[in-house]
């Protein structure tokens, strides 16, 4: 079984309904977000999952960005937020090691549970550095 079948099968396995893209990426509709599962290197037992541009940056904004992202990554575990290259967005990554299927699906779980709460953890470090 390939890495993406596995990813498949586990996403399926808590009950949603993943597709392919056209990259080759799988989307997990997840709590009306897209998460993005990429699997990278079919030897490596490793894969990223990625909440893409969840929040804009507006011109002027980037330090203030910058600071709520990092404050969210020390607050948070296994999540990474951070602003693309253009520092026009912020996204969020997951990154995890599996050992067998079943360690992939807890991970997968509790990513998505992690990438679900993402947005509302940067809103809210957001508001404490508006105040």
């Amino acid at each position: 079984m390939t890495k993406k079948e596995m990813i498949l099968e586990a996403v399926g396995s808590l009950g949603y309904k993943p597709t392919v893209d056209d990259d080759g990426d799988i989307c997990v509709r997840y709590q009306m977000k897209n998460i993005f599962f990429m699997t990278g290197s079919e030897e490596e037992q490793y894969v990223t999952a990625i909440l893409p541009q969840f929040q804009e940056v507006n011109e002027g904004e980037e330090a203030l960005a910058l600071a709520v992202c990092n404050k969210v990554n020390r607050d948070a575990k296994l999540a990474k937020v951070y602003i693309d290259q253009t520092f026009k967005s912020v996204s969020a990554s997951c990154e995890f090691f599996y050992t067998d299927m079943e360690s992939l699906k807890n991970n997968v779980e509790y990513t998505l549970v992690i990438l679900g709460m993402v947005r509302s953890a940067y809103y809210n470090a957001r508001e404490e550095f508006v105040e």
